[in-house]
């Protein structure tokens, strides 16, 4: 899991943190994410993920958004 506090959001750091861990280690090719409407999907949609799908009925409303991107 991956939380970035607010006030450090528009600082790069989430941007870095999630290059570190898409680094083609051990023979990685794909990634796959998920994260509630309510939090960071465009976040990850500007890093080259695409939806997959969705779980609904999550309390308050929300979605979890699945996502998958080929490492390469």
């Amino acid at each position: 899991m991956l939380w970035v506090r607010e006030k450090s959001r528009k600082d790069g750091w989430g941007s870095k943190i999630l290059l570190a861990a898409e680094a083609r280690r051990r023979g990685c090719d794909r990634a796959c994410v998920s994260s509630f409407t309510f939090q960071a999907p465009e976040f990850y949609q500007r890093h080259g993920y695409v939806e997959t799908g969705r779980t609904l009925g999550i309390p308050g409303g929300a979605e979890d958004v699945h996502m998958f991107k080929r490492l390469g």
